[in-house]
Parts: structure tokens; C-alpha cells; sequence
């Protein structure tokens, strides 16, 4: 409908009432009839309905809220989320109703256009409010709102949050009134009710709206609090009242009669929120300050602040028995957190399954926003969202990204990412997911400082405690604070985190042991918790005798008292109930037998619910609650007991309805009271629940379903997923977790009919696992047993699979060091391929090559290790088995290397570098460049060895390889040596030893020990180079290392004879000498000829002295060592200058002063200048030996 302009015919929307063409006053349109009047008329000229008393409100619900605004995006996601979900669902709900009053005496002195503008403004306000806190809009009621807080979307303060709404309405009126009594003397009120109760969700529509289905009197409750409100006032029925007193301000108003209602409601007024806000959760008046805790939250508040206020990251170990007060105290943390700039993060650890990265993927969950309910689609894209915002660069993204959804086993859509895990073996993912996780989070804190929670890591499992540890370095960079708790003897977590951060960031590391209440303390805090006066004194005393100590234990008690009724809330304090017989109240011995007398006073739906419950677990989500519990029916309302009765509480607003037990003692307790057969019987029940709830992302709860099975004695349903288990744990590089699932699996297997693939896979399976960590007879026995059971076998695949069983067997002897029967099960390998007809470009045939080819390095055999390596090289060069390429690559420069053949040596490890650059494997990476270096040292470029020397270190710094750091440190400090930096040279030997000797390395203990004492030698400090070097020589003889034994003998031999102690110079000398030739070490072997050169000399055995060097000489040249060589030509010089022979050692000394330049060999350098110098006056008879 238009109004047309009586003068220029120009249509105008209703309401205006100038023309926009022409300015001429409009008619006025009666809205009841639609006749148009002059615009001096007050009343229709048609049907005579007044114009000022006209509705002032127009148009459906629909275009209502199109015109007054959207709703936020934020909340409508969370709608569509959950809408398909809650079908069908009864939920407890806050309704609001509001209604403005004023509007007849403001039409009087307004123009109906501007009334209908002001209440449009007015009521856009109202709908603003209600989406701030997450509430629904239902309908608009003439010239208010209805609206719903609790569905769609539930949180576990919806009463608090209507009531908020509602004093934000006020509020927002408020503001309109400034004007309006201003310009007009009058103003507008708003009247509203609040009411809550139960209804039936329907569906959620494409325009977000909700049916629904209202059971009993919700609705009308709150509808006729409503019209019986003052204007300016809300009121709320009991229902919102409990649970929202300790938030805000109310007037008890007394009782009204609802329509339909036998029983009256009591009403009240909502004033205003209290200036300092009480406890929510828990039975009114049970709300008391910490007790006998204060030094430790004080500390813990010290910690956060240093985290808030100085970015400085913390690690925090709680520890303490169960029921001590280590949730209370976590709680007070969590509450004094968040008024700080600083951002939250929890994970808890189950007590059951321990699958590998449990508490990660919870706290990753947590951090992602990630709702049991998501599709593999959307936990994708929360993924890919958070990581790219934390981590705008490309080359970033990449390093974290395809190993977090790895984690998360959601596929990789992206090829180039794919490529990065597809190729890795478990140990590098494992490291390059620490890597990643360290990365996101690192981030993260750089951007906001986080607090890291980890509860109840007693249960933690292998994996997940090896990469905390991994994270504790973090502290000393970002700000993040590690919170654990844990229980003080149980698991290996607490000692082993105490012991850790202890010694290594002492700075950074608190430790809060929590020890019982005191008597006096357990005294005071039931008179905090009770103020009855007529409570006898000797049950004052017997309760905290019973407790012991433990505040859990001892608000049992006193919640048994409540639950019993024996004490009661009345005229708002709690007394002994009149017919309360305290003197027969027996206070039950164990806190499980306090905990059962609880449970045994719910209901009867309750009592099955919660035991449903804790079977689920701890922690367990509503729907598959549901889906357990007999007569779900009511199990809203059995829920709802459980948590009045504080059995349970929601855990935060996540997408999925989920609740944990208050502690795990109840969840425990609980348990453990059930009979074996009908624990069973749930167990199955709930694993049959997952398949179907969770069948589109059952990946995420294999370890969830190979524990119900298992433990409902289903051993069929439960073998596949226990494999599948063990092979996920064994991908994860969690070894532990893996051989407890295969080691169940076996069990399995003969209690059921399993298919031959299974048997093999579970023996297989088994047997990497014991391989990797050592357990070298055990996993023998388990790869024999597979081997057995493939023999049955004639398929193709199972012979290739035969093949790799084999030649893990090989591998296992050959770790052993039994050469002769590796070979034999390689060969074997080998032949078992042979009688495949597809497998001449199987990558197992590669990998048994190149096996053969490391066994033959290992014992010597070079040039037959150089033939296996390029029969692999022949095969995968050009494919994409990247692993095995890299492999071969590396071996060959390891060949090459000990041939002198500098250039190929150097080309294959920079294909190696090039190709675990591409497939991201960080340690692999680091490796290659450790290579690289020593290739560098090796030809005598000692700027080139550090670059890639210092790049190894700095990556394993990164990825936190503690062994391999102590290794870099003495490989760093060869190049300073050598280029005459002794006090750098020695400060890096000086780490690498305090490294080694932390992690009890006793191999690297020598490495450094000898290095130390070479640069002892060189500056001539003979005496302490001694001392290195007979602890090196005690070590490297009791772990039967002859190389380090050699070099240990063979410095022994040079610091006695700069001592001149000849005699036991050429004794060090001899011994080192045997063993550099039984090893095939020949580079020893020319140093420690080199020595007894110069023994020779002092002993003016110039002769044999010459014999030596010659040698020497002639394997220096072999390995093509222009350095060692010169050093060996400066030792011919002095041999000459002793003979007397001055021309031929100024020669000499000149050819190797100038290789010494030229190699920056500063140290050597100096030492030939000085003999030059030395030699520029001698007499040409001279025969003495120039020491």
C-alpha cells in the first residue's frame, strides 16, 4: 500500500507525511480501514477510528525482526549446529516476557510515525540485549518480546543470563527516557516476568526459530508474572530465584495464584546484581574461604601475575592425595585468571585407555572449539582457521598444520601438506608433531599468555607426558604457564616432572605439595560451612577426626547430613531439623562408604543414571548418555537432581552437552559398586552407543571402543579395535600404550576365531614396538610367531609382508651386532620377495638392500655396502619413496667419506638434505646437515662446517634432542679448534659434557672428555689434559667403545710426551694403535703414527721415526686431509731439523705454513711461524731437538 501525493501523484510509503517530490502534507491512511483523510483530521473519515489511539505497531514477526536488526553470526552458528541435535529434547529454559508501558499518553503528544519509530528503537534495544546473552527471540507480544534462554543453545548459567537481559532492558529504556522527559515530561516503563521450567524442543528452522512444546506451566508462569509486575519492576518465580541469589539483589514479594495452579508461586524483584557476586554451584550456605591454604594460592596468584604482567612463562606442579583440596585450589587459580589479560586452556586425563595424546586433544579441542557433534569437514576448517591466524606465513602453516589434522586423524586435503606426513616413519611424526604443537601454542602465547591446565596426570599417558616435557623449555621464551596436578605417588608423571623442571629451569618451576587440613583447620572450616549452634560439640569433633585432613571427605560428611535431612536451610541459616536424631548419625569410616550413602538417598532414575554414568567415564556427553540410560525419558530431570545434588556439573557452553563427575572418587566409588555383569553389560551398551552416535568421526573413538568391548568381555567386537588401537599408538610413537593393546589383542586371540591377518598383525605389530625400545628377545619371539602364521599364507601380499618380517628379524640381530645371522634373515628376505612376481620395484626389496648394505659397512666390507647401496639407488631413484632414497643417499656419502672421495661424498648427503627438506622430517634434516659438517671438517673448510654444524644445533635445540644437542656441541667446537679459538673451542666441549653427563650418555661423556683434553694439549696444559683423558679411558673401557678408546689412548700418548714421560707416552701410543687397526679407523691410525714419530725423534731414532711418518704421510694423502697433512708435514720438518738437514725443514715448514693460512688453521699457523722464526738462527750443524 502507498500514499498517493493529492498534488504531484507521487506514491510515498505509509507513515510519511510530506510528499518527498513536492513537500505537499499527505493524507492520513487509516490503518483499520485504509480510507485517506485531510491531514488535519484526528479521526477516520471513513469508519471514525482515531488516528492518535491508531496501532502504532505493523507487519509479521518476521518482517519485525528483519527491520530491527540480525541476529550476531556468533550465535546463529551455534544454532545450526546444535539444531538437528536437541530435536526432540526436553531442556530446562528461562522464559522472558517484557511489555512497554506509556505508550497512550506519549501518542497523545507524538506524531504516530515517530511513536512507531520510537518503539521500533525501543524494542531493537530489548532484542539486542537478548542476544548478548545468548538468548532466543520467540514472538513479539503488541508491544513487547518473549523470548527463551536454555534452547537452542544451553549454558549453565541461562537463569543468570535472562536476568541480566533483563536489567540490561531496563537499562536500555532508561536511556530513552533521558529524551523523552526531557522534550515531553513523561516516560516510558517496562514490565517483565521471568519463569523457569521444562520444555520439548521441536525443530529449528532455515530462519533459526524454534518450536517447541511447554510442559506444564513454564510459559504462563512467567506470562502473568508479567501482567502482574509494576511498570518498571521484574519479577521472577522461585525457579530463577535459587539458582541466581548468590548473583543478584531480590525483594521477597510474597505468593500470587496462576490460573491452572493449586499451589501458589512465590514471586520476587529483581534488583540489581550484588556489588560482590557469591558462589553459584553448590548447596546454599556450603560456600566457605579456603582453609589452611593461603601460602599456596598465594603463590599460585604470584605466578599468574608474572605471567600477566612480565610475559614470563611458569610450571606449576600441584600434587596431593585425592579429596585434598587440588580442584579447590585449581578453581581459585581458573577464578583469579580470568580477570587477567591471560587466556585458559584445560585438558584432563581419563583413568581408563590412556590413548596416546589424550589430554592434548582435549586441551586442543578446548583451544579449536571443537564439539563432539562436528563432521570431519568442520573440525577442518576450525583447524585450518586458528593456525592460519596464528600463523600468517605460508612456510609456517606448513610446519603445524598437516601434523595438527594428522592428530586429530582428519584427512589432509591439501597434496603439498599430505606430502609432508605420508613419507615420515612414527618417530619422525611423532617429533614433528611435538614440533608442531610447541609452534601453535608458542604462538599463541606470543599473541595472548596462556595457562596450560593438565589434570589428574597421574593417568597421563606415555605419549602425552613425553611431549609435556617437551613443552616445559617453552617457559624460558614465551609467556605460558604449565599447570599440572597430580596425585603424589601415583604414575611416574609428578617425580619425573619435578625432577625435570627441578634441574633444568629451577627459575621457573614451583612445586605446591598439598598436605591434610590440621585439626584446628578442619575444625574451622565446618564452622564455616555450618554456623548451627545446636550441633552437638562431639559431632564437631568426630567429623574432622574422620576426615583426616581431607576437605573432600569432610564436606561429604556434612553433605550427607544435608541429604539426609538431619539439617536443613531455614530462615536463611541452617539448623538441626526438630526431628533429627544426631546421636545415632554414624560417620561412615571411608569416604567411599560416605560417597555410596550419598548415592544411595538419589532416586531411582537417578541412582541408574549416575551409574550409567560412570561407566561412560569421568567426563561423558548427554547423548550418549541418552542413548545408555533405560527410561530416558525422564533422565533430564535425573540429570538435573544429580546436579543439585552436586554429584556432577556441565562442563562450560561447548557445543555438545557434557558433564564430569564432581571427582573422580565419586566416578570411582560408584563404579566399583556395581555388580562385574552388569558393568559388563553397560560397557557394551556404551561402545555399541559410540558406533552408532559417532559413526561419522569413529576414528576419534577407537581407543574409547576397543576399552567398553574389552571390558564387556566381547572379545570379537573388541580384537579389531584393540588392533587398530595398537597400530594407531604405534604411529603416534606412544610404545607403551602400543604393546598394552597388541599384548590384549594376543589375548584375545584365543578366545575367539580371529582371521590369519589378524594373528599376523597383532605379532607384527607387537614386534616393532619391542624392536624400537630394545626389547630385542621379545621382539624375536613375536616376529617368529608371525612368521610362522604367514607361512600358511600364499598370497601375494602376504608374501611381501613375509619378506618385511624377515627382514625385521635382521635387523634385530644386526642392532644385537650378530652380522653373520643378520645377513641370513636378509638373504632370507630376499628370497621371499624373489617369489612374488610383482615385486621388482617393491619398496621392501629396497629396504632389505639397503639393510645388507649398512651390515656390511658395519663389518668393514665397503665396497660390497657401496654395490647393495646402488642396487637400492637403482630402484627408488625417481620415485616417491623418499625415506628409502634419502637413506641410500646418506649411505653412500658415508662410504664415500671413508674412501677420501670428498666430491661424491658431498653430493649424495646434499640429495639426502634435499629430500628430508621436502617430506619435513626435522630430524632427518638436522642429521644432514651434522653430515654435512663433518664432510666440511673433513675437507678442512671450517667456516662451511659451522654454518651447517651451528643449523643442526640450532634444529635440534628446536625439536629438543638432548642426545644429539651434546653431540653438537663437541662437533661445533672441532672447527674453533682447528681454527685456533681454544676458548670458544672450549666452552662448547665444556656444554656438550654437562649435557652428556646430565642424560648419563656415557659415550658423548667421552667425546667431550677428549676433546677437552686435546685443547689442553695444544695450549700445552699437559698435566689436566690427563686428567680428561683417565676418566675418558675408565668410561670408553667400560661400555666397550673402541673408538673412543683409541682417541682417549692416543691423546694420552701425546700429553706424556709432552710431559717427556716417553715410556708411557709409547705405551698410550702402541695400545691406541692396536685398536685404530683392529676398528679399520684409519685416521687414528695416522695420528697415532704421527705420534710415534715424535716419540721416535726424542729418542733420536730418526730412522724409525721416519717410518712412522712416511706412513702417515701416505694415509693422510689417501683420505685427501690437507690440514692432518700439513700437520704431518710440519712433524717431517722437525724431523729434518734434528738431522740436521735445515734446508729441506725450512722447506717443509714453509709448505706448511701456507697450507695452514690459506686453511685459516690459526693455531697450527702460529706454530709453524714460530719454528720458521726459530729456524732463521739456528746454526746449519744443529742437531738438538727443538721442543
Amino acid at each position: 500500500m502507498a500514499n498517493a501525493c493529492p498534488k504531484c501523484g507521487h506514491d510515498n510509503p505509509i507513515g510519511v507525511n510530506v510528499c518527498s517530490e513536492c513537500a505537499t502534507p499527505l493524507p492520513r491512511v487509516c490503518q483499520n480501514c485504509g480510507f485517506a483523510s485531510p491531514p488535519n483530521f484526528k479521526f477516520c473519515g471513513n469508519c471514525g477510528a482515531s488516528f492518535v489511539a491508531a496501532p502504532i505497531t505493523r507487519g509479521s514477526d518476521e518482517e519485525k525482526l528483519q527491520r530491527l536488526g540480525s541476529m550476531p553470526a556468533a550465535l546463529a552458528e551455534k544454532i545450526t549446529q546444535v539444531g538437528k541435535q536437541i530435536e526432540g529434547e526436553r531442556r530446562t529454559v528461562t522464559v522472558l516476557f517484557a511489555d512497554i508501558t506509556g505508550f497512550t499518553s506519549l501518542s497523545e503528544k507524538l506524531d504516530p510515525e515517530e511513536v512507531y519509530n520510537l518503539i521500533d528503537s525501543t524494542l531493537k534495544a530489548f532484542i539486542d540485549e537478548i542476544y548478548k546473552h545468548e538468548g532466543t527471540l520467540d514472538k513479539f507480544m503488541g508491544d513487547g518480546v518473549m523470548a527463551l534462554f536454555g534452547a537452542p543453545v544451553a549454558h549453565e548459567d541461562d537463569p543468570a543470563r535472562a536476568v541480566r537481559a533483563a536489567l540490561g532492558m531496563q537499562s536500555a529504556l532508561r536511556r530513552v527516557n533521558e529524551d523523552l522527559e526531557v522534550r515531553l515530561g513523561i516516560s516510558l516503563k517496562v514490565r517483565i516476568g521471568l519463569n523457569s521450567g521444562t520444555v520439548v524442543v521441536g525443530s529449528v528452522g532455515s530462519d533459526l526459530r524454534m518450536d517447541y512444546t511447554a510442559l506444564g506451566d513454564t510459559v504462563n508462569v512467567a506470562s502473568r508474572l508479567q501482567s502482574v509486575a509494576e511498570p518498571g519492576t521484574i519479577l521472577v518465580s522461585r525457579s530463577v530465584y535459587e539458582p541466581t541469589k548468590p548473583l543478584f539483589d531480590f525483594r521477597e514479594l510474597g505468593s500470587i495464584r496462576v490460573k491452572g495452579r493449586v499451589e501458589p508461586v512465590e514471586i520476587f524483584e529483581a534488583i540489581a546484581p550484588k556489588s560482590i557476586a557469591g558462589r553459584v554451584r553448590g548447596i546454599p550456605g556450603l560456600a566457605a574461604p579456603m582453609v589452611g591454604r593461603q601460602e599456596e594460592f598465594a603463590r599460585l596468584r604470584q605466578a599468574i601475575e608474572e605471567l600477566a604482567a612480565n610475559r614470563r612463562g611458569q610450571i606449576v606442579l600441584v600434587t596431593g592425595e585425592a579429596g585434598i583440596g587440588k580442584s579447590r585450589l585449581t578453581a581459585e587459580l581458573k577464578g583469579y585468571a580470568a580477570s587477567k589479560p591471560v587466556r585458559v586452556l584445560e585438558g584432563a586425563c581419563l583413568s581408563y585407555g590412556q590413548s596416546a595424546y589424550e589430554v592434548f586433544l582435549r586441551l586442543l579441542r578446548n583451544y579449536f572449539d571443537i564439539g563432539d557433534g562436528d563432521t570431519e569437514e568442520i573440525v577442518r576448517d576450525k583447524i585450518e582457521q586458528t593456525v592460519r591466524r596464528v600463523l600468517p606465513q605460508r612456510d609456517q602453516v606448513a610446519q603445524v598444520l598437516p601434523y595438527i589434522e594428522n592428530l586429530f586423524s582428519i584427512r589432509i586435503v591439501e597434496k603439498e601438506l599430505a606430502e609432508r606426513v605420508r613419507h615420515l616413519e612414527p618417530s619422525q611424526l611423532q617429533q614433528q608433531t611435538f614440533l608442531a604443537v610447541h609452534d601453535l601454542l608458542s604462538a599463541e602465547a606470543k599473541q595472548q599468555p596462556l595457562v596450560l591446565i593438565f589434570e589428574d596426570v597421574h593417568w597421563i599417558d606415555k605419549l602425552s607426558l613425553d611431549l609435556l616435557t617437551f613443552l616445559l623449555g617453552t617457559v624460558e621464551r614465551v609467556p605460558i604457564l604449565i599447570y599440572t596436578i597430580s596425585r603424589p605417588t601415583e604414575g611416574a608423571a609428578a617425580p619425573h616432572i619435578e625432577k625435570l623442571a627441578g634441574e633444568n629451569y629451577p627459575l621457573y618451576f614451583t612445586h605446591i605439595p598439598l598436605l591434610p587440613l590440621s585439626q584446628a583447620d578442619s575444625i574451622a572450616l565446618v564452622d564455616l560451612l555450618l554456623t548451627i549452634a545446636e550441633l552437638p560439640e562431639n559431632l564437631k569433633q568426630i567429623i574432622p577426626q574422620r576426615a583426616e585432613g581431607n576437605p573432600f571427605f569432610l564436606e561429604e560428611i556434612i553433605r550427607t547430613l544435608i541429604d539426609r535431612g538431619t539439617i536443613r536451610r531455614a530462615e536463611g541459616r541452617w539448623q538441626v531439623a526438630p526431628d533429627a536424631d544426631l546421636a545415632s548419625f554414624q560417620v561412615p569410616r571411608t569416604l567411599q562408604g560416605l560417597l555410596m550413602t550419598r548415592v544411595d538417598h538419589l532416586s531411582e532414575g537417578a541412582r541408574q543414571t549416575i551409574q550409567c554414568a560412570a561407566v561412560i567415564g569421568r567426563d561423558f556427553s548427554y547423548r550418549l548418555l541418552a542413548g545408555v540410560v533405560d527410561g530416558s525419558r525422564t533422565l533430564q530431570d535425573d540429570v538435573q537432581e544429580l546436579e543439585d545434588r552436586e554429584l556432577i556439573h556441565r562442563l562450560g557452553e561447548a557445543n555438545e552437552l557434557e558433564y564430569r563427575f564432581h571427582h573422580i572418587l565419586i566416578q570411582e566409588t560408584v563404579y566399583n559398586s556395581l555388580l562385574i555383569r552388569r558393568r559388563e553389560r553397560l560397557h557394551h551398551k556404551i561402545a555399541e552407543g559410540i558406533e552408532t552416535l559417532f559413526k561419522e568421526r569413529l576414528e576419534d573413538h577407537i581407543e574409547q571402543l576397543a576399552f567398553h568391548f574389552s571390558e564387556s568381555k566381547d572379545t570379537e567386537r573388541s580384537l579389531p579395535y584393540l588392533i587398530r588401537a595398537g597400530t594407531r599408538a604405534a604411529g603416534r610413537f606412544a610404545n607403551d600404550e602400543a604393546q598394552r593393546y597388541y599384548r590384549l589383542a594376543a589375548d584375545g586371540l584365543t578366545k575367539t576365531n580371529p582371521t590369519p591377518e589378524q594373528r599376523v598383525e597383532v605379532y607384527a605389530g607387537l614386534g616393532d614396538v619391542q624392536n624400537f625400545v630394545g626389547d630385542y628377545d621379545g621382539a624375536l619371539n613375536s616376529y617368529l610367531i608371525a612368521s610362522e602364521m604367514i607361512r600358511t599364507l600364499a598370497s601375494a601380499q602376504m608374501l611381501r609382508y613375509g619378506a618385511e618380517i624377515m627382514r625385521r628379524i635382521g635387523r634385530v640381530h644386526e642392532r644385537r651386532g650378530d652380522y653373520v645371522e643378520a645377513l641370513h634373515w636378509l638373504d632370507n628376505a630376499l628370497h621371499q620377495i624373489d617369489r612374488d612376481p610383482n615385486s621388482d620395484k617393491a619398496v621392501e626389496r629396497v629396504r632389505v638392500y639397503n639393510d645388507i648394505g649398512w651390515v656390511n659397512y658395519r663389518r668393514g666390507q665397503i665396497e660390497e655396502a657401496y654395490q647393495w647401496r646402488m642396487r637400492s639407488l637403482q630402484i627408488v631413484e625417481g620415485t616417491d619413496h623418499y625415506n628409502e632414497m634419502a637413506s641410500a643417499y646418506n649411505g653412500l656419502a658415508a662410504l664415500f667419506s671413508q674412501k677420501g672421495d670428498w666430491a661424491r661424498c658431498l653430493a649424495y648427503a646434499e640429495k639426502s638434505l634435499r629430500l628430508r627438506e621436502m617430506i619435513g622430517d626435522s630430524y632427518g634434516v638436522a642429521q644432514s646437515h651434522n653430515n654435512l659438517g663433518i664432510i666440511a671438517v673433513g675437507q678442512c673448510d671450517w667456516d662451511q662446517a659451522l654454518r651447517h654444524l651451528e643449523r643442526s644445533l640450532e634444529i635440534r635445540q628446536r625439536i629438543g634432542h638432548t642426545l644429539g644437542i651434546s653431540q653438537l656441541y663437541d662437533n661445533v667446537g672441532v672447527p674453533y679448534r682447528e681454527k685456533g679459538d681454544y676458548a670458544r673451542a672450549t666452552e662448547l666441549f665444556e656444554k656438550g659434557l654437562q649435557v652428556a653427563q646430565k642424560i648419563k650418555n656415557m659415550n658423548t661423556t667421552c667425546l667431550a672428555l677428549n676433546n677437552l683434553a686435546h685443547v689442553q694439549i695444544l695450549q700445552g696444559h699437559f698435566r689436566n689434559a690427563i686428567t680428561y683423558l683417565n676418566q675418558s679411558v675408565v668410561i670408553a673401557t667400560d661400555i666397550g667403545h673402541k673408538e673412543n678408546l683409541a682417541e682417549a689412548q692416543w691423546l694420552l700418548a701425546e700429553a706424556y710426551a709432552g710431559q717427556k714421560q716417553l715410556d708411557q707416552s709409547r705405551h698410550s701410543a702402541e695400545q691406541a694403535h692396536t685398536i685404530a687397526t683392529q676398528i679399520g679407523n684409519r685416521f687414528i691410525e695416522a695420528e697415532v703414527l704421527r705420534t710415534l714419530c715424535k716419540i721416535a725423534r726424542a729418542r733420536h731414532a730418526f730412522e724409525e721415526a721416519d717410518g712412522y711418518l712416511q706412513r702417515s704421510l701416505a694415509i693422510f694423502g689417501e683420505l685427501k686431509n690437507p690440514c692432518e697433512l700439513a700437520k704431518s708435514q710440519f712433524e717431517l720438518a722437525l724431523l729434518q731439523r734434528d738431522r740436521g738437514c735445515l734446508a729441506e725443514a725450512r722447506a717443509l715448514l714453509e709448505t706448511a705454513h701456507s697450507t695452514f693460512v690459506r686453511l685459516g688453521a690459526e693455531g697450527e699457523r702460529k706454530r709453524a711461524r714460530s719454528e720458521l722464526d726459530a729456524l732463521a738462527t739456528a746454526r746449519p750443524a744443529a742437531t738438538h731437538m727443538g721442543e
